[in-house]
């Protein structure tokens, strides 16, 4: 499958993985999903003239940011999502909104590390780990560019180390979709650790700490276990809108889904964050699979309610070149 097929299935996917689970964000559980669709969530039900939620909006964000500078830049992503907020900042998360709002007082990176104290350095949300791909397809021919800019896309709004990596490792299985690649635990794990090692210096800012945290590599060997299930996943328990979590739905997607519907169907069908979790692991499964992959209806109803705004598949064809 060609490069520029597998960028395009990545980008709808995250369009069709977030539209999918917006009815069901944050107030279903796996259970109560059965109940109400036995055979999984299959439709798009988001309502007519939905705005761009902000796991689509902020991937949309980051892919225009992607194609216009050598290195993503933190002063230049954090203007770009204050004038998102001013604009839609629809679905925004609270450690983000939390986030932004300091800006006004100061900069970016202060900011970012200002609320995750504030927090007693437990937030550790997902909003990093929703708009993972346009990175992963920018920078894929460069280990050291992907791992320092995936860390710069979650440190301007998520500083917790927890978020930092879970963001990484999502954009480095997501880059090996787009290989067309097998997603493995081991492989995965050096690849990413030897990027940024290298990447060193220049993320020195963030204090990172070497290896992943406890939390990150348990959601690594959950996914990516031999026969690991989305109920193992456990995307509707306590904390569901935290960062391994979702990575662990990237993870398994890119790893053990037969197909785009069956995946993405069965991680909204886990409850939980819905939405968050399914667009990046849409993303996943789009280079996977490919654009033809993901089912025709599907397509149409990304298309169609997104209306007048710039198709999906434009973002990936900017961005393909520079991955050669």
């Amino acid at each position: 499958m060609e490069l520029l097929e597998r960028a395009r299935g990545m980008m709808v996917g995250i369009g069709a993985g977030n539209l999918l689970g917006l009815p069901f964000e944050g107030i279903w559980t796996a259970a109560g999903l059965r109940e109400a669709y036995p055979g999984g969530v299959r439709e798009i039900m988001a309502p007519a003239g939905q705005l761009d939620d902000d796991d689509l909006a902020q991937a949309i964000l980051l892919a225009e940011a992607c194609a216009e500078f050598e290195a993503l830049d933190v002063d230049d992503l954090a203007r770009r999502l204050r004038e998102w907020v001013e604009t839609n900042g629809a679905g925004i998360g609270i450690q983000t909104s939390r986030v932004l709002g300091r800006y006004r007082s100061a900069p970016p990176l202060e900011a970012s590390r200002a609320i995750w104290e504030d927090s007693g350095r437990e937030a550790a949300g997902n909003g990093s780990v929703m708009r993972c791909g346009p990175v992963a397809l920018r920078w894929l021919g460069d280990d050291m560019a992907l791992a320092r800019n995936s860390a710069v896309s979650a440190a301007v709004t998520h500083w917790d180390p927890r978020c930092i990596w879970s963001t990484v490792l999502a954009d480095f299985a997501i880059a090996a979709c787009l290989r067309g690649e097998e997603v493995e635990a081991g492989p995965l794990l050096e690849r990413a650790v030897a990027a940024l090692r290298a990447a060193g210096d220049e993320l020195a800012v963030f204090e990172l700490p070497q290896e992943p945290p406890s939390a990150v590599l348990e959601a690594v060997e959950t996914a990516l276990a031999p026969g690991a299930s989305v109920a193992d996943l456990q995307l509707d328990s306590d904390g569901i809108g935290y960062a391994p979590k979702t990575l662990g739905a990237v993870l398994w997607a890119a790893r053990w889904a037969e197909s785009v519907e069956e995946g993405l169907s069965a991680i909204v069908s886990a409850g939980g964050d819905t939405d968050t979790n399914a667009a990046p692991a849409g993303a996943a499964l789009g280079a996977r699979f490919g654009l033809e992959g993901i089912p025709l209806r599907w397509r149409e109803a990304v298309t169609e309610l997104r209306a007048g705004r710039g198709r999906l598949e434009e973002y990936a064809e900017r961005l393909v070149g520079y991955s050669r």
